[in-house]
């Protein structure tokens, strides 16, 4: 075993990038602390493996890291408290190959090679790694030890991970062996130097794969959060982009976000004037540079894995398009001065469980004129902002519900590219022609771009791997009318029925699951009787048209074939056609929808 450390204290040549890399089995648990660097740590009961040192001014903080056999720590020592400024909790039973890699004041750990999660960066100016080294602090076996002067990549630490070092390889800077005290330090500092400025694990330098493209118009303080869980994500932080777009908002956006440094790669856009949904979005398609597009909401919280599953169906299947809004889920994460009473009781009904949850809401004075948060970052990273998850039922879980993942069966697949959460391929919606910018206000613009996505061959996948969950938040009353306005749009640039027949589900002349049957009966009778009922598919089409119509003037629903001009010849033929139709015993759905109609 280790005897001792190479110095008593900080290693002082090294400072802010650098890698610590052990292979390590802990033979103890030890404390897991709240991550932090705002919130001391608590030192007592660590299972130190690099021991703390000494900082000699404010502006200095040195690291040390302790393994348990239920998660590794790395604490950062300064000149008065002690913060875990990287927690992650995982058991441990055998020997592994644990990294701490430090970019830049920033931690990110590996484990066996792999990204498991990134830390809290330092705001003091000089960060060194502790040079207290060995068993007489940690209770467990250890079979190596390696500090490289430089930030190690994934690539790196794989490369050599596995290989026995001698102690002058390139930009290392120490090795300790079991049975042997210290193997040596590079011969040459300037090398070491060298190394550091050639391999450091700069995140420019590093492939792009994923780019999160995130619109948002006065969603502060929801947008924070949904980025703070983006800063959890178990994909590599320095292979993923958030390119967040302000679009003139008028709320703390600007002034809170403008200079935020996140793990990932963080481009903050601000529109002097709003752009609106659609050429919001195209914005952020021209500037990503990943492979990848994931479309998320500002309101939305991801998962930790959320990133990694989405890539991980593009890795396996072409022009798929995966959807996790249908799975989605929502919460309550701030109190906003629109909420009624009915709101606020259902918040602290849900909040009542939680100590630190329920003195928040406590906290507010209502009628509050400002949004109140609920949650602090802290929350986010140990998922206590779940208490606050309520259940609900929207119309797309109805779709969840009735059909597979693959949507078989589903008439309106391209429904499943809500923008809130769906991830294509660039070159795939690059090819489609990204979205229509005639699209200024709410509502349609996604499910357009969907449909020609779909027209193209695009496969439709719904999942609840990607979860995300919904901040919810008061909505403007005028989307209602916006949105009739956009499908208006939708209807002129696709004059197809799978478009107009939308028209009955937004009447509520059909549920969703009906309207679905309707038009699978109305194609299957096309198709089989096409010449046989060539008159009942033009009035068919009418109807539609005229259902619309009366959705466009807001008049109730009510004598639908007077408002469509039907004679009363026309309405004989359209029954005659009707009974016709129900002989066949095919067509049930759409025959008694018309009879609705000719009831109306």
């Amino acid at each position: 075993m280790l005897r001792n450390g190479m110095y008593e204290g900080l290693l002082t040549k090294l400072k802010n990038s650098f890698t610590y890399e052990f292979w390590v089995k802990p033979g103890s648990v030890q404390p897991i602390d709240q991550q932090s660097r705002e919130k001391p740590a608590n030192t007592e009961g660590k299972n130190y493996i690099t021991g703390p040192g000494h900082v000699a001014s404010y502006d200095e903080a040195g690291i040390s890291v302790s393994v348990g056999r239920n998660g590794i720590t790395v604490i950062e020592h300064t000149d008065i408290h002690h913060y875990a400024v990287l927690v992650y909790e995982t058991k441990i039973r055998d020997f592994i190959n644990l990294a701490v890699v430090y970019d830049d004041g920033r931690p990110y750990l590996f484990i066996n090679g792999n990204f498991v999660k990134s830390g809290e960066r330092s705001p003091k100016r000089k960060v060194f790694p502790a040079g207290i080294v060995g068993d007489h602090l940690f209770n467990g076996e250890i079979k190596e030890i390696r500090l490289w002067d430089h930030s190690r990549t994934e690539e790196q630490l794989k490369s050599t991970m596995n290989h026995q070092l001698i102690g002058n390889e390139k930009g290392l800077y120490g090795l300790w062996l079991q049975k042997s005290k210290t193997r040596a330090l590079p011969s040459s500092t300037k090398n070491s130097q060298k190394s550091s400025n050639s391999s450091k694990i700069k995140k420019k330098n590093q492939p792009i794969e994923v780019s999160i493209i995130i619109p948002s118009f006065n969603k502060f303080p929801l947008n924070l959060f949904t980025l703070y869980s983006l800063e959890q994500q178990t994909f590599n932080p320095a292979q993923m982009e958030v390119i967040f777009i302000d679009d003139a908002s008028t709320d703390q956006t600007e002034e809170k976000l403008k200079d935020y440094s996140p793990p990932f790669h963080f481009k903050y856009i601000r529109n002097e004037s709003n752009l609106g949904r659609a050429k919001v979005r195209n914005l952020g398609i021209h500037l990503a540079r990943g492979s990848l597009l994931i479309f998320l909401d500002a309101e939305m919280i991801a998962e930790p894995d959320f990133v990694e599953k989405h890539l991980k169906y593009h890795q396996e299947k072409d022009k798929v398009i995966l959807s996790g809004v249908m799975h989605s889920k929502k919460i309550y994460t701030c109190i906003f001065p629109e909420f009624d009473t009915d709101t606020i009781a259902k918040i602290k009904s849900l909040a009542k469980h939680n100590k630190e949850l329920k003195q928040r809401v406590r906290e507010v004075i209502l009628p509050c004129e400002e949004p109140y948060p609920l949650i602090e970052k802290n929350h986010i990273t140990s998922k206590t902002y779940k208490d606050l998850v309520f259940k609900s039922y929207s119309w797309f879980k109805t779709i969840a519900k009735h059909f597979n993942a693959n949507l078989e069966g589903f008439m309106f697949p391209w429904m499943a590219f809500l923008t809130g959460n769906v991830s294509i391929r660039k070159d795939f919606i690059e090819e489609a022609g990204l979205f229509d910018e005639d699209f200024v206000q709410y509502g349609y613009e996604d499910w357009e771009l969907g449909y020609r996505l779909y027209k193209m061959g695009a496969q439709y996948t719904i999942t609840n791997d990607v979860i995300t969950y919904h901040q919810e938040h008061p909505v403007g009353k005028s989307r209602w009318k916006e949105a009739i306005n956009n499908l208006e749009l939708f209807i002129s640039k696709h004059d197809d029925i799978d478009v107009l027949i939308l028209g009955l589900e937004l009447s509520q002349l059909a549920d969703l699951i009906t309207m679905n049957k309707v038009l699978k009966e109305y194609k299957a009778l096309v198709q089989s009787y096409s010449e046989q009922y060539k008159e009942f598919q033009e009035d068919f089409i009418h109807i539609l048209k005229t259902i619309f119509l009366l959705l466009q003037v807001d008049i109730r629903h009510l004598n639908i074939l007077g408002a469509a001009g039907f004679s009363s010849r026309g309405r004989k033929e359209l029954q005659k056609d009707i009974n016709s139709i129900k002989t066949l015993k095919k067509f049930t759905n759409l025959t008694a929808f018309l009879e609705k109609v000719m009831n109306s």
